[in-house]
């Protein structure tokens, strides 16, 4: 990841170790977790979160399909790991999974944000 506040190991991270353990042969990885797919990749599912952040927020204003789910896996693992945050608040997403996600769904021209703090 290019920063280092970026470059986290999932098991690093308390919330996410806590998801960790609720499985019967513990993963060494998030990307083993067999809930990782299905909350974070699965397409429906994304449609799925896609609709619901549309009904609470409105109008997804990302054209491009694959930034829509890129943003969309991350908010799911956000919320399967920490629940709800709020508008302002931001966690940080271990780099095995923001760099899976990517290479589920790529940006076109290889740009992707990275972490940023909120605007106050």
């Amino acid at each position: 990841m290019p920063t280092e506040r970026e470059n986290r190991c999932c098991m690093e991270i308390p919330q996410v170790t806590a998801l960790l353990g609720e499985v019967a042969a513990e993963p060494a990885c998030m990307l083993d977790h067999p809930g990782f797919e299905p909350v974070c990749l699965n397409v429906y599912s994304l449609q799925t979160a896609g609709r619901v952040y549309r009904h609470h927020f409105g109008s997804l204003r990302l054209r491009r399909t694959h930034r829509r789910f890129r943003y969309l896996a991350y908010r799911q693992f956000v919320a399967w790991c920490w629940g709800f945050l709020g508008r302002r608040i931001r966690v940080v997403i271990p780099a095995c999974v923001v760099l899976r996600i990517r290479a589920e769904y790529p940006d076109d021209e290889g740009h992707c944000t990275g972490f940023r703090l909120p605007r106050m």
